[in-house]
């Protein structure tokens, strides 16, 4: 990559959608179109074919279908996917799937994932996923990251913006409880080569579907 992006650079990535911000969760995976992506994950196809325009709508589409008080939905998760180059980008408002090992783990094999989450946390979880296992995750607190290899974002966390990674028992100072959003687009970019702005995603045409719920697993992810 020639562009080393870090939180600046997505500090207004979501603009004035404060819903989007605080509870989402973004997953890039590699080498796959939305169709096979949605496939994979047997997800079932809905709103007829029709594609949901931007944050804005792939939220309304998500409410409004919480809003039917349809139990089945309780048991599903509502997801949108656009390409991205050479990348299939899902969306989850208010959802966690990209970040459950269990749901990710069997469409990573052969590829590369990385997903990222925000919710009432301001840190919340980040995953990298390479050919079928967990290369580097943490859950609530980025000082412990499991997975084969935990360290190897280590330097390029601290450039982008996750602060100096050192000692948590030591004093937390100035930036105790900011949130990690904008850190997390500038590493999940580092990784991947794809750089997401606020004009991207208001246009981007989703394709919509409903995956099956997995139980949480504990954390740390290893």
């Amino acid at each position: 990559m020639n562009e080393f992006t870090t939180e600046a650079d997505y500090a207004d990535v979501f603009g004035t959608d404060g819903d989007f911000e605080e509870s989402h969760c973004f997953t890039y995976v590699q080498n796959v179109s939305p169709e096979e992506l949605l496939g994979e994950l047997k997800a079932v196809r809905v709103s007829a074919g029709t594609a949901v325009t931007g944050l804005s709508g792939l939220r309304e589409w998500t409410i409004g279908l919480y809003r039917l008080e349809d139990r089945a939905f309780e048991e599903v998760q509502p997801v949108g996917v656009v390409p991205v180059g050479d990348w299939t980008l899902m969306v989850e408002y208010n959802g966690f799937l990209g970040t459950e090992p269990e749901v990710m783990l069997p469409v990573t094999r052969g590829r590369t994932a990385v997903s990222h989450m925000a919710n009432v946390s301001p840190v919340g979880p980040f995953c990298w996923y390479v050919d079928g296992s967990v290369r580097m995750s943490y859950g609530e607190d980025p000082y412990c990251r499991g997975g084969s290899h935990p360290d190897a974002l280590l330097d390029v966390m601290r450039k982008v913006g996750f602060g100096p990674m050192e000692d948590p028992d030591a004093d937390e100072g100035e930036g105790a409880g900011k949130s990690l959003t904008p850190a997390k687009f500038a590493l999940a970019h580092h990784v991947t080569g794809v750089r997401l702005t606020r004009r991207l995603l208001e246009r981007a045409e989703f394709t919509c579907g409903l995956v099956a719920k997995k139980p949480a697993a504990s954390w740390p992810r290893v």
